[in-house]
């Protein structure tokens, strides 16, 4: 159950916000979980011509491979942001978080086994990949 925070300049519009929350969902899906992905765009006060972007994402622990999913999830959201804001790598800013089985509950249930939706590490996009 991934939760998703990003926090994108002031200047982008709804249609740019809109199209970056579906681009987000998709990159998670990705690299962390398949399903019960759950994305929020906020703008924050900046610069006509700032880029920086600031993505939170909250993970259940416990599936393994969390630096290759980090640095696939990096390299998958910088070319939404590069794309859609001109970002450069070094203007994106991504912490993951980690939280337990535990600490969340979806729709009144828990949430469902990490192993039912998890991407298989040999199918994440790294750095090492990128550059090959």
């Amino acid at each position: 159950m991934p939760i998703v925070r990003a926090d994108v300049p002031e200047w982008l519009n709804h249609e740019q916000r809109t199209e970056i929350r579906a681009a987000l969902h998709d990159c998670i899906a990705k690299t962390w979980f398949r399903e019960h992905i759950w994305v929020a765009v906020r703008p924050y006060t900046s610069e006509a011509n700032e880029r920086t972007i600031i993505m939170t994402v909250e993970v259940r622990g416990g599936r393994g491979h969390e630096k290759e999913r980090t640095e696939a999830l990096f390299e998958e959201a910088h070319d939404v942001f590069e794309r859609l804001v001109g970002t450069s790598p070094d203007q994106l800013i991504l912490l993951v978080r980690k939280f337990e089985q535990d600490d969340c509950i979806s729709g009144g249930e828990p949430l469902p086994p990490l192993e039912d939706a998890t991407p298989d590490v040999s199918e994440l996009r790294t750095r090492r990949k990128a550059a090959a």
